[in-house]
């Protein structure tokens, strides 16, 4: 079970460009799969623990979220804040920090991203090493649209750029951070190329595998569309 203080973060707030041609203007977490949209998914996966509270990062078409809020079943659990500009993937995430009653530690998830991550495993681990944040990762076959990453003993040497071609771990969008991750950094700034060195630098980030994973990064058309016949019937 998660503690009372495992708050979570969802990063909504993008313009999701690489899902332009299809999704006629719609963000990417409000696009139909199944009997409802892709938020539906990862809210029941994230709040099937009644102890955790989200608060959904917005910029990009806020209101559509706010009218999905009002209207959703989770919506005493949900708290939206939204972004006054792009602030990047870092400035969002100390942006609701510094607009809310988060505790730490807290989760973070991508917006687009879906996996069979257990959050109450991995903060259990967490909590036994001296880390300031986690990420989750998962094995996948072909790594080359994606940005591998080199382990060593459970912590994080550095990232591969996008290009290798086979099997290897990925950044599954699933993360557990402490607070002063972000001591430091003000306005826009990005996890991947601000935050994520330095805690490299300092041996601070951790990994959690996520072995035989369904991971679903539904940010191109490609897997939109595998994820849509995931619920077909």
């Amino acid at each position: 079970m998660l503690n009372n203080s495992m708050d979570c973060i969802v990063l909504a707030g993008g313009f999701g460009t690489r899902l332009s041609s299809i999704s006629n203007g719609i963000p990417k977490a409000l696009l139909p799969v199944g009997n409802g949209v892709y938020l539906d998914l990862l809210l029941e996966k994230i709040l099937n623990n009644k102890t955790v509270h989200v608060y959904l990062s917005l910029h990009y078409k806020s209101e559509l979220f706010q009218h999905y809020v009002d209207n959703s079943f989770y919506k005493k659990n949900i708290t939206v804040v939204i972004e006054p500009e792009p602030l990047g993937t870092g400035g969002a995430i100390k942006y609701v920090i510094e607009n809310s009653t988060i505790s730490s530690s807290f989760i973070v998830i991508n917006g687009d991203s879906l996996s069979d991550l257990k959050f109450d495993q991995m903060n259990l681990e967490f909590e036994k090493r001296n880390l300031k944040a986690m990420i989750g990762i998962s094995n996948v076959k072909d790594a080359e649209r994606y940005g591998t990453v080199c382990v060593e003993n459970g912590i994080v040497l550095y990232f591969q750029e996008k290009g290798f071609i086979g099997s290897e771990w990925v950044n599954n969008g699933h993360y557990i951070f402490k607070k002063e991750s972000f001591d430091g950094f003000n306005n826009a700034f990005s996890l991947e190329k601000d935050v994520f060195p330095k805690l490299i630098k300092n041996q601070k980030l951790g990994v959690f595998k996520v072995n035989n994973d369904n991971f679903i990064d539904m940010g191109i058309p490609e897997d939109y569309e595998k994820l849509c016949n995931n619920y077909l019937g």
